[in-house]
């Protein structure tokens, strides 16, 4: 029923903004309709595999984390009240979605724990192997071509670090009718292959029931040498 009410707000934004429009906004929200149709979508459409990404992530005391595409910054708010000993670092490069994600988490950002910063994944202000883990959600739909972003990723991430990538199945975008144009389709098995073919190791699909529609996880981890 839950799910059925989400896609029903859905349909009436749709309704009133153009498929096109909407894409966009999801891509990188801006504005009046960023703040305020689409950071409360973000919020609950995605609770459930934020938290599906926070379980794997399995974060462990004094780690150093990025999330790449925070947000509203729901999800780096719940790392930093479950393991205040973390350093954690959000990138997105949104500015609508860094002040809604800076206002969140005010009290961790003056306690240094973390940094927001408006950047790119496709060219990170960061240095070579400097995080235990980068994790994101719904964002691999958008990096077309991906292997900039995930190369990346893997270049920032410490020898044996973790990757955790939270994302949509092509046929749930497709359940969903989202812009082709900018929603990229894919499969567990694409996204698998993908991420072995820019070197990951122990690639692993995971899935979970939820709201508004299952959750998948791809769990990978950076070499060791």
């Amino acid at each position: 029923m839950a799910s059925k009410w989400f896609m029903f707000k859905v349909a009436i934004v749709k309704a009133v903004v153009s498929e096109e429009t909407l894409a966009k906004q999801a891509r990188k929200p801006s504005g009046w309709l960023g703040r305020n149709i689409l950071k409360p979508m973000f919020v609950t459409g995605n609770a459930a595999l934020n938290q599906f990404i926070f379980d794997l992530l399995a974060v462990q005391p004094r780690d150093k984390l990025l999330e790449i595409g925070f947000g509203p910054g729901v999800l780096i708010k719940q790392l930093c009240e479950q393991e205040p000993a973390s350093k954690i670092i959000g990138l997105d490069f949104s500015p609508t979605m860094l002040k809604q994600a800076y206002s969140l988490n005010k009290k961790f950002i003056k306690r240094f724990q973390l940094t927001l910063i408006e950047g790119s994944s496709d060219d990170m202000p960061f240095d070579f192997e400097g995080f235990d883990s980068v994790f994101c959600a719904n964002t691999l739909y958008f990096w077309q071509p991906p292997e900039p972003h995930l190369n990346e990723v893997f270049r920032v991430l410490k020898p044996g670090g973790k990757f955790v990538m939270g994302f949509r199945t092509g046929e749930q975008i497709d359940a969903m009718g989202l812009h082709p144009s900018i929603f990229a389709r894919y499969t567990p098995e694409a996204v698998k292959a993908l991420l072995l073919s820019i070197g990951f190791t122990d690639v692993s699909i995971e899935s979970q029931s939820g709201f508004p529609v299952d959750s998948f996880c791809a769990v990978a981890r950076k070499p060791l040498t």
